[in-house]
C-alpha cells in the first residue's frame, strides 16, 4: 500500500498521463539541472510539461490510467514530458535538445494511450505544425471541388453563350 504522498504524486502522474494527447519519455542521465530546466522552459510555451518520476510511480499511474506499457519504457532515470496541446511542436523541441545535447535520449512516448517508439517520436518531429497540416488537408479536399465547379460553370457559360448567340441569329433572320 503506498503511502499518502505516493498515492498522490501517483493520482496527478495518472491525471496528467489521461489528459496528454502526447507522453515522451526520455533518459535523462548526465543532465545538469540548467539543462532540464531550460528544456522545462522551451516546452511550457507549447502547453507541455517536463517532469522527472519514479519508475514504479509512473507505472502504476499507467496502470490506473488503463495503459499497457510494457517493461522497457520505464526503466533507468526517467523524465517524461506531457504534450497537452499540440504534439507536433513539442516533440521537435525534444528532438532538437536531444540533438544538440547529445545526453538525453528518447525512449518512446504514448500518442493518446497507445504505446509508440523512439522512432514514432521522431517521426512526429518531422512533420509539420498542425496548421499547415490542416492547410494542406484543406487544400486537398477544396483543390477538386473547386476544379468540378469549374468544369460545371463552363458548361453552363457554353450553354448561355450558345443561346445568345441562336438568339441574335433568330432576331438578325427576323428583321
Amino acid at each position: 500500500m503506498p503511502t499518502p504522498r505516493k498515492a498522490s504524486q501517483i493520482a496527478a502522474l495518472a491525471d496528467k498521463l489521461g489528459r496528454a494527447k502526447l507522453a515522451i519519455v526520455a533518459d535523462y542521465r548526465g543532465l545538469k539541472v540548467k539543462d532540464l530546466s531550460a528544456l522545462r522552459r522551451q516546452l511550457g510555451g507549447h502547453h507541455s510539461e517536463l517532469e522527472v518520476a519514479k519508475n514504479t510511480l509512473l507505472t502504476k499511474a499507467a496502470a490506473d490510467s488503463g495503459i499497457n506499457v510494457g517493461t522497457t519504457l520505464f526503466k533507468g532515470p526517467t523524465a517524461i514530458a506531457f504534450c497537452f496541446d499540440d504534439v507536433v511542436e513539442p516533440a521537435k523541441v525534444i528532438a532538437d535538445f536531444a540533438r544538440t545535447s547529445r545526453i538525453l535520449s528518447v525512449r518512446g512516448g504514448l500518442l493518446d494511450g497507445n504505446l509508440i517508439g523512439a522512432d514514432g517520436v521522431a517521426s512526429l518531429a518531422t512533420l509539420p505544425p498542425v496548421d499547415q497540416l490542416r492547410a494542406q488537408l484543406v487544400g486537398t479536399i477544396s483543390g477538386p471541388l473547386s476544379n468540378t465547379v469549374g468544369v460545371l460553370n463552363a458548361v453552363l457559360q457554353t450553354f448561355v453563350a450558345t443561346l445568345e448567340a441562336r438568339s441574335e441569329q433568330i432576331s438578325g433572320h427576323a428583321a
